[in-house]
């Protein structure tokens, strides 16, 4: 008798504990209808970049390095959606991609954009293989396309030209680089791009179409990016550099931090802050 009044205990208690889960979830996407959301994961020494538009749309910019990507997704999204609108990949170095391959087998992804340059590694071919064996929608980056996320949308700015099959000898410049823009703000995404992109970029766009609130520093702040001419055209409030403690890349460079400090950009590092969110209404602007 003892046991049948326990086992009804625990099933009640585990009844309301999920209808309190769905009441809280409920009141928290409420509060946050017309709020954009960008979070950049603590991954270790990688990216992970996750965006959930007020149009409740789900993107995922690169996975990191192992699967420690999905503990942070299971945290950041509603518990009961399991679907990515869309996953871009900057470029197929293990520290944006290896996550990606445990993602696509967990969630349910609708369309993937990425440079598709040739690249032979374990985890590209696998991470390919995925997409084709579950009919994913797939698009090739390029210069000039608009990715619209309701009232959001992202820009992008690189490459410059059809990747597609090619093989790059730098592959961090073929970084796909996109500026994500709602309302008054605008967000920076690099990539591993470095200074002959970002020369690139200053040759070809006006100010005002890099110029963003919020940058996702260039290759972990390494010093082959984040060069002065470059972030004084972007002019961000606030820098973002996702890096791993202690790497054995000294990443960032004590020049990136001189020059962002030069600059009076607001700095976060993800090795010491951990994940970063940063939530905008269009008009109002916050990072921590």
């Amino acid at each position: 008798m003892k046991i049948t009044l326990n086992k009804k205990i625990a099933g009640i208690t585990l009844l309301v504990l999920a209808v309190l889960n769905f009441f809280i979830w409920r009141s928290v996407v409420a509060a946050g209808a017309d709020t954009l959301h960008v979070h950049f994961f603590d991954v270790g020494q990688g990216d992970a970049v996750y965006i959930r538009t007020p149009a409740k749309q789900d993107i995922l910019i690169d996975g990191g390095p192992d699967n420690s990507v999905l503990a942070k997704l299971g945290q950041a999204m509603p518990f009961y959606d399991r679907q990515i609108e869309l996953m871009i990949l900057t470029h197929p170095h293990a520290d944006h991609l290896d996550g990606l391959v445990d993602i696509l087998q967990r969630y349910e992804v609708e369309q993937v954009l990425y440079a598709g340059v040739e690249y032979k590694s374990a985890a590209y071919d696998e991470w390919q293989k995925l997409i084709a064996s579950k009919n994913i929608s797939t698009k090739i980056a390029q210069s000039g396309q608009t990715v619209k996320l309701g009232e959001a949308k992202i820009d992008i700015l690189f490459p410059d030209h059809d990747m597609k099959e090619k093989t790059i000898k730098n592959l961090n410049n073929s970084s796909v680089i996109g500026r994500l823009n709602f309302g008054q703000h605008s967000f920076l995404l690099t990539g591993d791009a470095e200074q002959e992109v970002e020369k690139s970029l200053l040759d070809q766009f006006p100010s005002d179409m890099l110029k963003s609130d919020v940058f996702k520093a260039g290759h972990h702040g390494s010093d082959t990016s984040n060069t002065k001419d470059f972030l004084a055209t972007v002019k961000p409030e606030i820098a973002v550099i996702s890096v791993g403690e202690d790497n054995k890349y000294k990443h960032p460079a004590n020049s990136t931090l001189q020059t962002f400090d030069e600059l009076g950009i607001k700095l976060f590092r993800t090795d010491q802050d951990g994940d970063i969110e940063c939530l905008s209404d269009g008009v109002e602007l916050s990072c921590s």
